[in-house]
């Protein structure tokens, strides 16, 4: 297949090579009459004449630049307009209705109407054409680009962007843009494509370039009436047109279905229902060994824990088995999975990746269980989430991470699917809602799952066996009984300044916009080197409470201070100084870093725009900050897809450090770590507060809370003012 596609993506070279360089190979300027009409095919002609006896080759040979330079005037003009009208929806809720609504009425009217409207407004012609063209791509454009910034716009990357005082011009072109060119390279090639079939009609309708004028379209309007006597003056340029259309559909299809790395995996012999994995190798594209001889056995309806510190392989194991590796991987082995109604169910690690975020969440579901006969109500409640109309109504940006996780647990259990793989399924829960997950898991399906966490603990009701990767080796396989109790966290306890509070909280509610508020009338304090832990179950409001106090969400109601000195609710007006103070860390690590840029360029950025600091000598505090993190200087020059989770959640620390805050926000930051991994960055922490800054932290894990909280704030349930205690 990939042959296939090389080969139109070599006959769409040579067709653009044709028609740049044409009019330097053509042996007859194109408007001469250089016979009698219609004249057939012979050595002076090779394509014969046209309807009043000019040379067809020549014409041939003359007519695509006209028709590829409007085609990509058109769609400069159009990517221009719909990429920063679609990146400003995105990032600006408030803009987004007043771009969008205009954007659906023109994607309803025909181009034809917009190009007869616009053509006797400025004439028919070239100007008319590329008009037209572009503004019937735009409103797809903007379309695409606005769906894309929304999920982009809910990473950690754009958050932290933010939370520094960025320009919505820098977010766009620095953050979100370089970002989109996926996205933007799959949908130009359908883009090219229409805009191609756009400007050729025009010119065939009479709207176009005028006769005399050299131009595909144009040559097949003049000659039709004598079809007959001299077909390849209409054959010749509708030939030239397909075959541009084609090849450029063919190449875009590339992009938007990439398809598999490395050959599927044989089916083990004999069956036997659930999972049977035999031999199985995974290699990287470098030729590193990523997975090696891994043999495994899940008998139907058992439940099996993966674990193993990070880069050992896990969700690499998982994709195997579901035959969804990604590009640059490559598998040998066979792998054997029990057939049934759907054969596999998938909740992947980042929760937002699953969802698409222009989709509500009902709406979301419903295309799921139109294939099912099952209900979105019945979904819902089946993994403990409401199902009335105004959570439905809800896009994955107004749910908590645990709330995003149960809503991909509900896709992944309709159509009693023969296996579920989870890819770490309790990062985002509380204590209550993990065992709610459990309770599902046990009572709702009987199907095999393959569980991938850090926390084997919390799924021992459901789980009868622990299978242990270490660099890619499977090393053992027990039974859960087996497993050691986790070790005693041994408390550090550091001395706590008595001076004035660094940041005051007073009566605090925010929420959602037409919700109910999730946080309401919180107070409390944070003192230098003070730790203070917020609480409670999914969906409470803990990571909106931490938007707010960074700015980048506004409240109903509360006043924030700063060392005595109001917060204003957007960062975006709050002075340098008060931007500094008050740093966020994001929870999952594969967001936190934007992975268009290195390590190095992300890390100095706040050096420079919030502690003003020259180029040398910001590459000098990376270099200082990367090593306070435990990380070696020479990571500043990768990217962060070539650094471990672990690796990750630290330089996005370190990202943080580089404003010099005094009060650092963390939501879940160890929640995706195992255990060694999470211990480095809580020693981190342990440290920054030794040093006088503030933590407010967020976590469901309770050997977190027992190991730097001073106090917790818990979240109640029915969302009243939060009650204070001691971990």
């Amino acid at each position: 297949m990939s042959g296939i596609r090389t080969g139109w993506a070599v006959l769409a070279a040579a067709l653009l090579l044709l028609v740049l360089a044409g009019p330097l190979l053509a042996p007859h300027p194109p408007t001469a009459v250089a016979g009698a009409p219609f004249l057939p095919p012979a050595a002076a002609h090779p394509l014969g004449t046209d309807v009043i006896g000019r040379d067809v080759l020549s014409r041939v040979l003359h007519g695509g630049l006209p028709l590829v330079s409007i085609a990509a005037l058109s769609l400069t003009l159009a990517y221009a307009a719909g990429a920063g009208l679609g990146v400003v929806a995105g990032l600006r809720r408030r803009a987004d209705p007043w771009i969008s609504r205009p954007v659906d009425a023109i994607v309803v009217l025909p181009w034809f109407l917009l190009l007869a409207v616009i053509a006797t407004a400025l004439g028919a012609g070239p100007a008319a054409v590329a008009t037209a063209a572009a503004l019937a791509a735009v409103p797809w454009i903007v379309r695409i680009v606005r769906t894309a910034t929304v999920e982009i716009a809910a990473t950690g990357y754009v958050e932290s962007a933010r939370a520094r005082g960025e320009p919505l011009w820098r977010l766009a072109l620095v953050e979100v843009l370089p970002n989109l060119r996926p996205v933007l390279a799959a949908d130009a090639g359908v883009r090219l494509s229409a805009t191609v079939s756009i400007v050729a009609v025009s010119s065939f309708l009479g709207l176009g370039l005028r006769p005399p004028s050299a131009d595909w379209a144009l040559m097949i309007t003049e000659n039709r009436q004598g079809f007959a006597q001299q077909p390849l003056a209409v054959l010749a340029p509708a030939l030239l047109i397909m075959v541009l259309v084609v090849a450029v559909n063919m190449i875009s299809d590339r992009a938007l279905d990439p398809g598999a790395a490395g050959p599927a995996l044989p089916p083990v012999s004999g069956g036997g229902g659930g999972v049977r994995v035999r031999g199985l190798r995974v290699l990287a594209a470098d030729g590193a060994t990523v997975l090696d001889g891994i043999d495994l056995d899940l008998p139907a309806g058992s439940a099996v824990a993966v674990v193993g510190d990070s880069g050992a392989g896990k969700t690499t194991l998982a994709l195997a088995i579901l035959g969804a590796l990604p590009a640059g991987l490559s598998a040998t082995g066979q792998v054997s999975v029990e057939s049934g109604s759907r054969a596999v169910g998938y909740v992947p690690q980042d929760p937002g990746s699953g969802l698409n975020p222009a989709l509500r969440i009902g709406t979301a579901l419903a295309e799921i269980t139109r294939l099912h006969g099952d209900s979105v109500g019945t979904a819902l409640r089946r993994v403990g989430l409401p199902d009335d109309r105004a959570f439905r109504r809800r896009h994955p940006h107004q749910l908590s991470g645990g709330q995003q996780q149960r809503v991909l647990l509900a896709m992944a259990l309709l159509g009693d699917p023969a296996v579920v793989v989870l890819d770490e399924p309790t990062t985002g829960l509380d204590a209550a809602a993990r065992a709610d997950l459990v309770r599902t898991l046990r009572r709702d399906t009987a199907a095999t799952l393959l569980v991938i966490t850090h926390d084997p603990a919390a799924l021992a009701p459901i789980v009868q066996h622990v299978a242990e990767l270490e660099r890619g080796r499977l090393i053992s396989f027990r039974p859960v009984a087996d497993l050691a109790p986790a070790p005693e966290v041994a408390r550090k306890t550091l001395p706590h300044s008595a001076r004035e509070a660094i940041l005051r909280v007073d009566g605090l509610t925010t929420g959602h916009r037409r919700g109910r508020p999730v946080a309401t009338d919180l107070s409390f304090t944070l003192r230098p080197g003070h730790c203070l832990a917020l609480t409670g179950p999914s969906g409470a409001g803990k990571t909106t409470v931490a938007r707010t106090l960074a700015g980048l969400h506004p409240p109903d109601r509360g006043t924030l201070t700063l060392r005595g000195q109001p917060l204003h609710p957007r960062v975006d007006h709050r002075p340098i100084a008060q931007r500094r103070a008050i740093q966020l860390v994001c929870q999952n690590p594969a967001t936190s870093l934007n992975p268009a840029h290195s390590i190095g360029t992300q890390i100095a950025r706040p050096l420079r725009l919030l502690r003003g600091m020259t180029a040398p000598a910001a590459t000098r505090e990376t270099s200082r900050l990367l090593a306070a993190v435990r990380l070696a200087p020479e990571l500043a020059a990768r990217r962060p897809d070539r650094l471990s989770g672990g690796q990750q959640q630290r330089a996005a620390l370190a990202r943080a450090l580089a404003a010099g805050p005094e009060v650092l926000l963390c939501d879940e930051i160890t929640a995706s770590l195992d255990r060694r991994a999470a211990e480095v960055v809580l020693d981190i922490l342990d440290d920054l507060r030794g040093s006088g800054v503030a933590l407010l932290v967020i976590s469901h894990q309770q050997w977190v809370l027992e190991r730097l909280a001073d106090g917790i704030v818990d979240l109640a349930a029915d969302h009243a003012a939060g009650a204070w205690r001691k971990p």
